[in-house]
């Protein structure tokens, strides 16, 4: 499931803004730009490193500062940005000056300092809306809108805690259902990492006495159908024994989270937020998940942000492929984008097929093909998926990226870990 896109910001072409009449470092920085339009962080990174070309000390810092918020290093991401804008702002066009507001805001999402974020998502519309087109001014009205309405709520706080086992399980959906509490009421949500924000079901608010409020938002699903739903935040809430403080829901409403040919109501979903905080995840076959009080560091460096979305890089034979992955989707499926790449492939191996696409708000026909035998290898395990279905519609949520993982995939393994401290995905 996919439950709200709303910092997935565009990235405009950095100008060409030097007298160099070196075409070769102009193809480079040509180059890192395309990168930075795809949001491929990895590649950028990767060039970067090899210093192949030397760039003007402004483009690399900006270029920087991308890489830094991606891979979670975002204190030195704030620090090159307030380099770059002390010693360079002057010589900035206004195109790089928008997106420096934007990394800018997604390094305070990621230290829940919402009205920080606020403030620059208003000062991109009020300074640069000619920046802007209407899909850019909406998606950042919406922002703005959104992260204004929490300005007065604190930062969401973890307290420590020795290494945890929740005794989380999977329902007939093999939704990963994981206990809370607020209030002295019990419950079980979805883990999700695929939800930008966490979610409840309107009368489960008002069972734990969140305080709501008055700011409605529109949100996108894994389907294309959008719902306007409210907000609100727990003073205190419990995920197994960890206690969180301060935590922020999309309030939806109860048919919104129905799903009547299944008799299926949802109450509530963990999102990245509070998954984010946990650092690292240890999840089970079975089921439990494990949170350890000290992350475990490994040189895997295969999981980079995009927003509020954690991708990860794999490979599939020869191929390396950029996936979203969601533990609340039950199956995995490549993008349309992946289909236009591969489209000769897909077509002449492939067997076309209409199906149901569910997600919040409701279920719509999704025409896809439906391929076999694909095979992956993510962290230091491979394995071979029998089907994945290959979409021929773009969503948001993934349509820069060649797909999105799913329970199909981590299943075949003991345990899935999901590290956001040294960022790394890897499977035992």
């Amino acid at each position: 499931m996919r439950f709200l896109q709303i910092l997935f910001l565009f990235i405009v072409l950095f100008s060409n803004c030097t007298s160099s009449s070196n075409g070769s470092l102009k193809d480079f920085e040509k180059q890192l730009n395309t990168l930075l339009e795809q949001k491929n962080y990895f590649k950028i990174r990767d060039l970067l490193a090899s210093r192949q070309y030397q760039l003007t000390k402004e483009k690399e810092l900006y270029y920087k500062a991308q890489i830094a918020k991606a891979f979670g290093e975002r204190a030195r991401s704030m620090s090159l940005i307030k380099e770059l804008m002390t010693n360079y702002a002057h010589q900035l066009p206004d195109s790089i000056l928008v997106n420096i507001l934007d990394i800018q805001a997604e390094n305070y999402l990621y230290n829940y300092e919402y009205g920080q974020a606020a403030q620059l998502y208003e000062l991109i519309l009020t300074k640069y809306p000619n920046q802007l087109d209407s899909n850019e001014k909406a998606t950042v009205a919406n922002a703005k809108a959104l992260f204004g309405s929490l300005s007065k709520v604190g930062p969401q706080i973890m307290h420590a805690h020795p290494t945890v086992t929740i005794n989380s399980y999977r329902n007939k959906f093999n939704h990963l259902m994981t206990p809370v509490k607020s209030e002295g009421i019990e419950a079980d949500f979805i883990f999700d990492t695929g939800a930008n924000l966490s979610a409840i079901s309107e009368h489960m608010a008002k069972k734990l006495n969140l305080k709501m409020i008055d700011q409605e938002v529109e949100l996108g699903s894994s389907t294309k159908i959008k719902v306007q739903t409210k907000l609100a935040v727990a003073d205190s809430f419990y995920v197994g024994s960890i206690l969180f403080e301060q935590v922020v829901f999309l309030v939806i409403p109860d048919e919104q989270l129905y799903f009547p040919q299944s008799k299926y109501q949802i109450e509530g979903i963990i999102g990245f937020p509070l998954i984010h905080a946990m650092e690292e995840m240890q999840m089970h076959k079975d089921g439990h998940i494990c949170i350890p009080s000290i992350p475990k560091e490994k040189s895997l460096h295969n999981l980079m942000l995009v927003g509020l979305q954690p991708v990860v890089k794999l490979t599939s034979g020869k191929k390396t492929l950029y996936f979203t992955f969601d533990t609340g989707a039950k199956s995995s499926e490549l993008s349309y984008k992946y289909f236009k790449e591969n489209k000769a492939n897909v077509e002449k191996y492939a067997q076309f097929q209409q199906n149901l696409r569910s997600g919040v708000g409701g279920t719509e026909k999704s025409s896809e093909y439906m391929l076999s035998k694909f095979p992956i290898r993510l962290g230091s395990k491979s394995a071979v998926l029998a089907k994945i279905p290959v979409k021929l519609e773009e969503y948001e949520f993934n349509n820069e990226f060649d797909g999105n993982l799913g329970q199909d995939l981590f299943m075949k393994f003991n345990t899935l870990i999901i590290n956001f401290k040294y960022m790394y995905v890897d499977f035992e």
